[in-house]
């Protein structure tokens, strides 16, 4: 019978586990040292490891021959843990055994000593969905367990655990697995399965899964049927329905060049060839918001990943990227009460000003009155000096909130003067600022509009 990836390859050991290094050496020295508390609280997001942690920790208690905190993997009763036929490994699903009767009759069992083993483990998964009632039923058991008795209660969703509980148990997080160690994982089941496979492939795998290592190696399964054996980049985008983080980056150029036809047209190939439009929005937002950094930091090397493949998009001004980044804000807040489609070709249709955003310094340069000056080999430094300037100045008179909602703003010049329009609700926050800046540069104006213009007197239809 066919096993799944994702249950065949499940660790066995403290030592298999990957990207859960904190929570592996507390419990495996507990062990070591004889120090096991009776109850834990083992909190994070689904797939990253809780239950089967849980369940090495119930093995290395129990094992015959362990070895610095490892069950050895071999004696009967790590076998019949590996086999889940181990009498006092009682594991409980607290999503449809959720009420007090159920509680109820753990206490009871509780009572007696270990049928075979050295410890009597009981794993309670989902602990959340217990029931109040259920809760307090069982405070007094995990507070006073009876001897060789351990309680593992597993959760993703560590805010619903009532603090009476909370408080019982020795909290172990856990967190999302990195991307890298992701990757490693999936070659490690690429080379032992004789599957072939290309890097950016395991990669579009690894980011699809969030974190999530179940979610990994079911992905993996599910793209290595659909290759027939072959993993390549073009099999995991068309299963998967996403789109390389190199095709996103040329759609962000698109926007950023304003072509809306072409975007537009994208977006309509995509929807109806079936990917997720969610999903290549949220790579859209991370891929410009990679690029902003690129843009704004001297060194991004530490924050962004292979920064170099952001000089291109951080040619442009970072208003420009600024406005696009908020436009894909927008963008997925209208997708929640309209069809997604709909929303996100407002969205592109919205960013046709953006090729034509400058940088403050330079709006403001050109609505000023500048002297005209003879063309010298200089010119280009005294220019870039004269910008600079005015940078200089904004950064004096406003904060850094204001004046990324100055640089975020639509500008347009009008009789030699920058007007930026704002809505009521960006200018409000700053207007004393605002009125202080245009004080001291009169070669500004402020326009500012109301969010939902309402029409006075406006004919009734009844």
């Amino acid at each position: 019978m066919y096993v799944p990836f994702a249950r065949k390859y499940r660790p066995r050991f403290f030592r298999e586990v990957v990207g859960q290094e904190v929570p592996v050496k507390v419990l495996q020295n507990a062990v070591k040292n004889g120090k096991v508390s009776h109850a834990y609280l083992f909190a994070g997001p689904r797939g990253v490891g809780k239950t089967t942690i849980a369940r090495i920790l119930a093995k290395a208690l129990n094992c015959l021959n362990p070895k610095e905190g490892e069950p050895c993997g071999e004696c009967e009763n790590c076998l019949e843990i590996d086999r889940g036929s181990f009498p006092d490994l009682i594991e409980m699903d607290a999503a449809s055994n959720r009420g007090i009767d159920d509680i109820r009759a753990i206490k009871e069992a509780v009572s007696y000593t270990p049928i075979k083993g050295k410890f009597k483990v009981y794993i309670i998964d989902e602990a959340h969905m217990l029931t109040k009632e259920a809760f307090n039923a069982l405070l007094k058991t995990l507070e006073e367990p009876p001897p060789r008795t351990v309680f593992i209660l597993c959760t993703t969703e560590y805010e619903k655990i009532i603090p009476t509980i909370l408080s019982r148990c020795q909290r172990i997080i856990f967190s999302r697995v990195n991307e890298e160690k992701v990757v490693a994982y999936l070659k490690n089941i690429c080379s032992q399965e004789g599957i072939e496979y290309e890097e950016q492939a395991l990669k579009s795998i690894a980011k699809a899964s969030e974190g999530c290592m179940r979610d990994a190696a079911s992905l993996l399964d599910q793209a290595s049927v659909f290759g027939d054996g072959k993993i390549t980049h073009e099999v995991v985008e068309n299963f998967l329905g996403i789109l390389s983080a190199e095709k996103v980056r040329d759609f962000i150029k698109l926007l950023l060049n304003s072509k809306v036809e072409e975007a537009i047209r994208t977006l309509r190939d995509m929807y109806y060839r079936g990917y997720n439009l969610s999903k290549f929005w949220d790579l859209l937002e991370e891929e410009v918001r990679n690029a902003i950094l690129v843009k704004s930091l001297k060194d991004a090397s530490g924050v962004v990943e292979n920064p170099e493949l952001y000089k291109e998009l951080a040619q442009h001004p970072l208003e420009a990227l600024l406005y696009l980044e908020n436009l894909l804000t927008r963008g997925r807040v209208e997708a929640r009460t309209r069809p997604i489609l709909r929303a996100f070709e407002l969205a592109i249709v919205k960013s046709t000003i953006i090729k034509d955003i400058l940088p403050i310094s330079q709006a403001l340069k050109a609505g000023m009155a500048v002297p005209e000056t003879q063309p010298t080999q200089d010119t280009p430094e005294k220019e870039h000096k004269s910008e600079e300037k005015i940078e200089d100045k904004l950064k004096e008179l406003l904060t850094p909130l204001a004046l990324k909602a100055l640089e975020t703003a639509q500008k347009e010049e009008r009789d030699g003067k920058v007007v930026f329009i704002m809505d009521q609700d960006t200018y409000s926050p700053f207007k004393k600022e605002f009125e202080n800046l245009q004080k001291k540069i009169p070669e500004i104006e402020f326009e500012v509009r109301k969010k939902k213009e309402e029409k006075e007197n406006s004919p009734s239809l009844f």
